[in-house]
């Protein structure tokens, strides 16, 4: 009896000038091969060029899957033109996912083409999930939380000049009025983008809804909590709260080997800086009104004298919490919050203990 295919995928690595694919597909004997590999240029031309690619390679009557990994932003011209084609099912995997299926393989080779060749076997053994699009708001949202944080680093920068500048000898008054009139400027700037952030958030009721919900937390703000749902997608791709930490470079990692090196525990920070940065000052705050969080401060200094560790404990327990609330569509409840602290300070852990 011959042998059918049953499963087809195409794996797809992409920079910012190309994307290497890999066309994969199963057969009823459950083997699989590499049907064909190749470069396209990462514009328009490049993407209807894939699609004619793939058509020519691909078995009649039988989904194509393609499976991309969530490479910063240059893979999202590309997933949202293939969406638009509408025949396609197009799963985007966060790039810690990949890494872990291909140490389960053992691949130690790490090129464009292998990890194409990578993503094009995963999404043959795996069913990954369908990838939707982020909704109108949200993507705006995303855009306009980024383009605050480049303001602040500006009003920060000019902030530091004008200082310099001022205690100088013999400073140019032009010159310090020049650097006055750009952070005047700067600051009427991160006004408006933090305005039109809540006119979008307003215009969307269900979202608002939700972060109104999760900034009953003392210390969350909307900002804040806008830019965690943004740069999370809503937390579409996540299915657990250790994919989160890992995503957001939370993930604790520890380096030990015998007798001889006993490294200490800490995060990888290998994960997106903008939620570290947006979590930073609301767990300086939290840990002033909120006790449970307060206690998970205090547990982690106790530990080891260090206030910022105790600080970056709280920011991760932040995420987790605004992740459970948004996903969960439920209120903040300070006294639940505080019996699941104190049930974790009693337990007695089996892993590595965490100290920032």
């Amino acid at each position: 009896m011959a042998t059918q295919i049953i499963k087809q995928n195409v794996g797809i690595d992409i920079s910012k000038d190309d994307f290497k694919v890999c066309f994969y597909q199963l057969k009823s004997d459950h083997q699989h091969r590499v049907k064909a590999s190749r470069t396209f240029k990462n514009t328009l031309s490049g993407f209807k060029g894939f699609t004619q690619w793939v058509a020519k390679h691909a078995a009649a009557d039988l989904l194509i899957h393609i499976t991309v990994e969530a490479t910063g932003v240059y893979y999202e011209q590309l997933v949202h033109f293939l969406h638009d084609q509408q025949q396609y099912y197009i799963s985007v995997v966060l790039p810690n996912i990949s890494k872990a299926f291909s140490k389960s393989l053992n691949i130690k080779t790490k090129t464009d083409k292998v990890d194409a060749k990578l993503l094009g076997q995963m999404g043959l053994e795996r069913n990954l999930k369908q990838w939707a699009p982020l909704s109108n708001n949200l993507r705006l949202i995303k855009q306009l939380t980024r383009e605050r944080v480049s303001l602040l680093d500006e009003r920060v920068a000019l902030m530091n000049k004008l200082h310099a500048r001022s205690h100088a000898y013999a400073p140019t008054k032009e010159g310090i009025k020049r650097l006055n009139k750009r952070l005047k400027w700067t600051n009427t700037q991160i006004e408006q983008v933090e305005q039109q952030i809540k006119q979008v958030i307003e215009q969307d009721p269900k979202l608002k809804k939700l972060i109104d919900k999760i900034c009953q937390v003392k210390g969350l703000g909307l900002v804040t909590v806008a830019t965690i749902i943004a740069e999370t997608g809503g937390f579409e791709l996540f299915t657990s709260r250790k994919q989160l930490a890992s995503f957001a470079g939370y993930d604790v990692v520890q380096r030990e080997s015998g007798s001889s090196i006993k490294g200490k525990t800490r995060i990888s920070k290998k994960g997106n800086r903008y939620i570290r940065r947006a979590l930073h000052c609301p767990a300086l705050t939290v840990v002033k009104y909120e006790p449970h969080f307060q206690q998970i401060y205090q547990r982690v200094y106790d530990r080891t004298a260090i206030k910022m560790k105790g600080y970056v404990a709280v920011q991760r327990k932040l995420l987790l919490l605004i992740y459970t609330l948004f996903k969960n569509n439920a209120d903040y409840d300070p006294k639940h919050a505080q019996s699941l602290t104190e049930k974790l300070i009693s337990r007695q852990e089996t892993s590595p203990a965490y100290t920032g």
